[in-house]
């Protein structure tokens, strides 16, 4: 019986173009999950967003098919263009190789920095709208909390293994402090960074990779912020933001102790990527301690 080839991730985006007739295939970008090519159609550009894996087996992510992710970036994308979000428009999803690969339209960054209150002011339309329904687990009105408490128990499992880290309250109290003070269901993008947005003068012009979306409360998107905000590259003015978000008509609140699980939801998260899917010490102590801190916090009020 013939063995089937495995083509890496840039042998599939070369094979994609070749097949559909394209040319000058270049990389434009990357992050944990998948990268991204663009290449010449004719007059116009496409992108390609291909899956590093088929399932991805991490500590933040254990056994989740690409093509699932892919999915969702398609749902999402499209139905931020219904609504007059900027977002880059998601044209196919396509099997190549047997990777699931999504086709783009490719929009032009000029590397300036993002302004936080045009970026600000986006996430309070996003916010403002009807959320998007999910079929996927956990994230039905009710259970959402549960999926996320859960999740903050089984990725602080994973460091407390390896590090010395104060006990982590259950995750039913988890979600009891997150059912408590969040009633609003909203579509959330939960990757907002400088890496997500295609930027003109400083204008967002399109946000995508909307892998970690789903429908929960606001909170979450602005404490993940919060938590975003520390690390430089990721080019975000929280307090910028925060002010252009409220002053446009969103609204969080950040007193509750569900705040400060939202907050551990996002170092313990980050702490997990820095410990192995993107080794970085440096970054792995400095949200090994915001989670300390957190917990310490989060005691307090208990």
């Amino acid at each position: 019986m013939a063995r089937t080839h495995i083509y890496e991730p840039h042998q599939v985006a070369a094979r994609l173009a070749a097949r559909r007739g394209a040319r000058e295939l270049a990389l434009t970008g990357e992050g944990t999950e998948f990268l991204f090519y663009s290449s010449l159609r004719g007059t116009r550009y496409e992108g390609y967003r291909v899956p590093r894996m088929r399932v991805y087996n991490t500590s933040n992510n254990p056994q989740i098919s690409a093509s699932s992710l892919q999915i969702k970036e398609l749902h999402c994308s499209l139905w931020a263009q219904q609504h007059g979000l900027p977002s880059a428009r998601a044209s196919d999803l396509v099997d190549q190789d047997g990777y699931p690969v999504l086709i783009t339209e490719v929009i032009e960054d000029d590397g300036s920095p993002v302004d936080a209150h045009a970026l600000g002011s986006l996430l309070a339309s996003l916010h403002e709208l009807p959320p998007l329904a999910f079929d996927e687990e956990g994230s039905q009105a009710g259970t959402i909390y549960a999926t996320v408490a859960q999740r903050i128990a089984d990725r602080y499992a994973k460091l407390a293994r390896q590090h010395s880290m104060p006990a982590l309250p259950s995750a039913d109290v988890l979600r009891a402090l997150l059912e408590r003070s969040l009633h609003r269901r909203r579509l959330l993008h939960l990757d907002i960074r400088r890496q997500n947005v295609r930027v003109l003068a400083g204008m967002p012009l399109a946000i995508f990779d909307w892998s970690n979306a789903l429908c929960a409360a606001p909170e979450m998107e602005l404490a993940r912020i919060e938590e975003y905000a520390a690390i430089a590259e990721n080019g975000l003015d929280n307090e910028r933001l925060r002010t252009a978000y409220t002053g446009n008509g969103g609204s969080f609140d950040d007193t509750s102790a569900a705040w400060t699980v939202l907050r551990l939801d996002a170092a313990v998260m980050l702490a997990g990527v820095f410990n192995s899917v993107a080794p970085n010490s440096n970054r792995e102590q400095l949200f090994l301690a915001r989670s300390r801190a957190l917990l310490e916090n989060l005691g307090s009020s208990l």
